[in-house]
């Protein structure tokens, strides 16, 4: 359901050491056809919201090169960066927070403990799953997006931005009204750095058991 590991929480990019280099020739170009060429180069899906690349050039990506890297090199100049949020996903963003959105980019994540942020993203993905199943519009495996939300101290979602549409205004709308507001199990502890970046992504029927446990729970007569 969600792209989850480092990048989902940190909104980051991966180290481009343990990458395989592949070979990119990507000329200068309209940013949305760049991106195109990117994600059939490296075999790495990429979302972004098309508004970000509205009237955007790419950089020249021409030479052997880390998807990541590579990816640097393309968005040079744009005002944008791409973060890793699965093994083959990354979303495009803006590099400086829109007005009124909120950032933590200046956290020093050094000064959190590794292992409560991991365990906390955790906590996160779980209540995510948890309120989407409870939705039978957003009930994951039919449908792909990506979206950004800050957590405040208090634990409650109180900013979303949609990266991209799913195809399905009532989903899109839906996904922003059921996560903001939402209010996870934990606060967030020291080191956690904002907004995070959640993909749900389509998958074959046999596949999507997200919500199965959901599922044996309200079966049972469990659910809240």
């Amino acid at each position: 359901m969600l792209g989850a590991g480092t990048d989902f929480a940190m909104g980051q990019e991966s180290p481009i050491a343990s990458a395989p280099r592949i070979s990119f020739d990507i000329p200068s170009q309209p940013l949305t056809s760049a991106l195109e060429s990117y994600g059939a180069t490296s075999k790495r899906e990429v979302l972004y919201d098309a508004r970000l690349a509205t009237g955007r050039v790419s950089g020249e990506v021409r030479g052997v090169f880390a998807p990541s890297e590579a990816l640097q090199l393309l968005l040079d100049g744009t005002g944008l960066v791409g973060r890793l949020v699965s093994e083959n996903a990354v979303v495009i963003v803006s590099a400086s927070p829109a007005a009124g959105q909120r950032t933590t980019a200046d956290v020093d994540t050094r000064k959190g403990d590794p292992v409560l942020r991991a365990r906390y993203y955790a906590v996160v993905q779980e209540r995510v799953r948890e309120a989407f199943c409870r939705d039978s519009a957003l009930r994951p495996g039919r449908y792909r997006i990506a979206v950004q939300f800050w957590i405040a101290p208090t634990g409650t979602v109180d900013q979303t931005r949609l990266l991209g549409k799913s195809g399905d205004a009532r989903i899109d709308s839906a996904i922003e009204t059921t996560l903001r507001g939402l209010k996870m199990k934990e606060v967030p502890p020291p080191g956690i750095s904002q907004p995070l970046t959640m993909v749900v992504a389509p998958r074959p029927s046999e596949q999507a058991q997200d919500c199965a446990g959901i599922d044996a729970i309200r079966t049972s007569g469990g659910a809240n």
